[in-house]
Parts: structure tokens; C-alpha cells; sequence
């Protein structure tokens, strides 16, 4: 365990103050680790309920990111009760880790952030095991039953699969089987499911793909998409980011071709692009025309974001070979720019013209921008532009986003839909409005999908659950 001294004094935690900011007294120096520790630290509060009123988020390298999996002592030491959590996917070379608490009173209050941790994170050698607690459930479990949500909507819970590594993404192929990408560059893939389903699947069977087998142990697995053409090309597509020869994060966009429930025949279509070193974002889908369209986040240089000659901070537009479409601007695959670590990208076809939005988180905020085609490009060429931008409320950082159009659920019809996993939420929004589709019903949400009889498809740290109008 990588342990640090923190001291958390709950309390204030009305509507107009944030709770104190954590102390940290680091060890000297900066610490090796695998990067699969849990962090400790000392929290101070008045008993067992105040105690549990309080979350934590962690800081790396200035990036907010969940502190999942975390258990404190039932009993108060004169420093307060011991706690311990769940470390994020931290890139191999060196980090500096922050910790914040929070308290939920109607809205989130988000401390100061502490004193630094300096690590430095080393790759593990073949045949090391990981420890028992580095593999333990985070996410709490998807109960099935009916909900109703914060708008009167009446919908069905159910738990489809559990056991799951950190899934990030889900997709769905022409005939209703659903890819499950899992952090650790694992694909699993589902065979089609009823509407309504009694005992969840398992992930016993051998999974589709294994990216880390052929790639590096530190491949993180960001994103799938499907070929629209998927019944004659049988193509899905991936996209991840792993260190290169020198130990810096690359992102890598491969193309799989699907057989008897495996995807091989791996084909790069690009690499070579700077990601962000402890938790790079990333997403992927196919547009209405039938192309691929990939975003990146900057790298962890904010000039990239609006320098045309890096991908970094960009949505680019690609052909299914990977190639830049003859129609694009400039002659370059750069569709939209300004990017700074964009989680979703989700196409709503109700408006004309089409919309791409896109979904950029910050550290501690998450921004919605509705990209739709420059009108100032020249005739026959294609470039975005944004239209609208919404800001996300505070601490709904985005992790995935999904549009919905389907009339399964009338309700929800024309809506986009956005998985948080800091927020611990799926929100709806409409017209400006954003509703809770669900709050705390399943932890941290990493991934949202739908699929395509209309159901909506969640994922939280080790499940995938499903959204289905009540039937009563």
C-alpha cells in the first residue's frame, strides 16, 4: 500500500461552505510504485455517519479522476478513522497525486486540494501478481427493479454482466451482440440479449481480443467502434494508448476483423500521437456518412489543442482504411479542435444538419460542444464547427455520452445522454435541461450505449446494466 498521512475534518458542510481541504504530510522524497497501490490516508470526522458523508477525488498531474474502491476502519484513532483507496490507471514515469473530499448537500463541495505525493510509476516485470486488493470489486452492485427518475420517468433496471475489469466503452454489432472494451485493453463480446433477462452473464468465456498480448502491459483501451458496413466487412475498431519504446503514452487507432466471436487481423491505421501521460481520454464512432470519426486529448500541452499541424486536442474524420477523406478541408483529417480531453462523442441525427457533440472534460467540470459543418468551408469540403456549448453542472465530469432517438422510451426521445463517473450518475439532458437518470443507483458510470432495439446500455466499474421502460 502507498501510504500517506491525510487528515479530513468533517464538518461544514452546509450549502455555503466546502469541506476542509485534506492534509497531507508526504513521505521524503518521491516513491516507486506499480501504479496498482491503494492510496491511505487518516480521515477525522465526528462518527460513522459524518464519516460516510464524505467522498474523495484524486488529482494526477493536475487531472481529476474518481478515488474508487474506498474503505475506512470502523473505530477513530486519535488521528482519525484509517482509510485506503483504490489508485486510478497511472502510465509508467513520474506523477504528482493531490486529494480532495467532498460532501454532497445539494450540489457537490469540493475541498482544496492537498499538499503533493511525488511518484514515480515502473512497469511490473512478467509473472508478478497482483495483490488481492488490487483486484477487488470497486463498484457497488446493480440491484434490478424498477426506478422512477428525477422527471417521473418509469423505467426497469436490470443487471446483464458482471465481473468485469473497468469497462470504458460499449458498442453493439447489426445483430444485437455487445462489446465490452475493459480498461486493461480486454474486448469481451456478448451474445445478443432478451428484453428482459433473470441471472446476469458472467465473464468466464475467453474474451474477443486481448490488446496488452500483443502490445505493451500498460495498454489502456479507450474506445470501439462498429463498421456500419459490420455484416460484409465484419470490421470493429479500437482505439487505446500505450507507452512507446521511450515510456511516453501513444495513442494507437487499430482495426479488428470479427470471427467466430474473436477479433484478429489487426491493422494500424494511426499511432504516433501524443497522449496524455496519467489518464489519457479518448473517444471513437462512425458518422451518419459512414466514416470514422476519433478524438484526442491534447497530450498534456494545451497549445495542441488549436495547432493545426497535431492531432492533439482534436476530432479527426477518417475513412474505414484510415486514410483522410478527399472531401475533408485543407487536406487534413482535422474535423473540430480545442480540445482538451474529450471523454464521448455522440451524433444526434434529429437536427439538420446532423450534430456531432462532443464531450470535453476539465479537471473538475465537463463542457458539451455541438459541432456541426462549417458553412465557411468551400463548396464540396467538410470542416466542423461549433454551434452550442453547455456547461456540465460541477463535478458531472463527463466519461461517456450517448444520443438517444429511439422510441422504446417516448421520454427520453431527442435527448443526450451522459455517463459521470466522478458524478456517479447518467443524466439526461433536453433543451438545456439536465435530469439524474440515475444517482448513486450504481457507483461510478464509465461508459454509456445504445443499443439497437432502443435500450439504453450502462457500465460501471464491473458491470454493464440496462435501462428498459417499466412494464407495470
Amino acid at each position: 500500500m502507498l501510504v500517506c498521512c491525510v487528515a479530513i475534518t468533517a464538518g461544514a458542510c452546509d450549502s455555503q461552505t466546502s469541506p476542509p481541504p485534506p492534509v497531507v504530510t508526504p513521505p521524503d522524497g518521491n516513491e516507486t510504485i506499480t501504479g496498482v497501490e491503494r492510496i491511505g490516508w487518516d480521515q477525522r470526522a465526528g462518527n460513522a455517519a459524518e464519516l460516510a458523508a464524505i467522498g474523495y477525488v484524486l488529482y494526477v498531474d493536475g487531472n481529476r479522476a474518481s478515488l474508487t474502491d474506498v474503505t475506512c476502519g470502523t473505530a477513530s484513532t486519535a488521528s482519525g478513522f484509517a482509510c485506503s483507496g483504490r489508485l486510478p490507471a497511472l502510465a509508467p514515469g513520474a506523477h504528482t497525486l493531490q486529494l480532495a473530499s467532498t460532501v454532497n448537500d445539494g450540489g457537490v463541495l469540493e475541498s482544496e486540494r492537498s499538499a503533493s505525493l511525488s511518484v514515480t510509476v515502473v512497469r511490473q516485470v512478467a509473472g508478478d501478481v497482483r495483490p488481492p486488493e488490487a483486484v477487488e470489486r470497486s463498484a457497488p452492485r446493480i440491484t434490478p427493479g424498477p426506478i422512477v427518475t428525477a422527471d417521473g420517468t418509469r423505467l426497469h433496471l436490470d443487471l446483464v454482466l458482471d465481473g468485469l475489469q473497468r469497462p470504458t466503452d460499449l458498442a453493439f454489432t447489426p445483430d444485437g451482440r455487445m462489446l465490452v472494451a475493459e480498461r486493461g485493453g480486454t474486448v469481451r463480446m456478448v451474445p445478443s440479449q432478451p428484453r428482459r433477462v433473470g441471472e446476469p452473464l458472467n465473464t468466464d468465456t475467453e474474451p474477443a481480443l486481448s490488446l496488452a498480448d500483443g502490445q505493451s502491459e500498460a495498454t489502456t483501451l479507450l474506445a470501439l467502434a462498429v463498421d456500419p458496413q459490420f455484416e460484409r466487412t465484419r470490421f470493429v475498431f479500437a482505439l487505446s494508448a500505450a507507452p512507446d519504446r521511450s515510456g511516453e503514452a501513444m495513442f494507437t487507432l487499430a482495426r479488428f476483423r470479427e470471427s467466430g466471436g474473436t477479433l484478429a487481423d489487426r491493422a494500424v491505421l494511426l499511432d504516433g500521437v501524443r497522449a496524455g501521460s496519467a489518464l489519457p481520454a479518448g473517444a471513437l464512432r462512425f458518422g451518419p456518412d459512414g466514416l470514422l470519426y476519433a478524438a484526442f486529448d491534447d497530450g498534456g500541452d494545451p497549445r495542441s489543442q488549436n495547432d493545426r499541424a497535431s492531432l492533439n486536442g482534436k476530432v479527426v474524420r477518417l475513412t474505414p482504411d484510415g486514410t483522410t477523406p478527399r472531401d475533408q478541408a485543407g487536406a487534413t483529417p482535422v474535423y473540430a479542435e480545442g480540445y482538451r480531453a474529450p471523454a464521448g462523442i455522440a451524433w444526434d441525427l434529429s437536427r439538420q444538419p446532423p450534430t456531432l457533440w462532443v464531450a470535453d472534460r476539465d479537471r473538475d467540470a465537463g463542457t458539451l460542444r455541438a459541432v456541426v459543418a462549417d458553412v465557411a468551408t468551400r463548396a464540396g469540403e467538410k470542416r466542423g464547427a461549433v454551434r452550442d456549448a453547455l456547461a456540465l453542472p460541477r463535478a458531472s465530469v463527463p466519461a461517456s455520452v450517448a444520443f438517444y432517438n429511439d422510441a422504446l422510451i417516448p421520454s427520453l426521445t431527442g435527448s443526450l445522454l451522459v455517463a459521470s463517473s466522478e458524478g456517479r450518475h447518467l443524466l439526461k439532458i433536453a433543451a438545456d435541461r439536465v435530469t439524474a437518470l440515475l444517482q448513486e443507483q450504481a457507483g461510478a458510470i464509465t461508459a454509456v450505449a445504445v443499443a439497437p432495439d432502443g435500450a439504453i446500455y450502462f457500465a460501471n466499474a464491473s458491470a454493464v446494466g440496462r435501462l428498459m421502460p417499466d412494464a407495470r
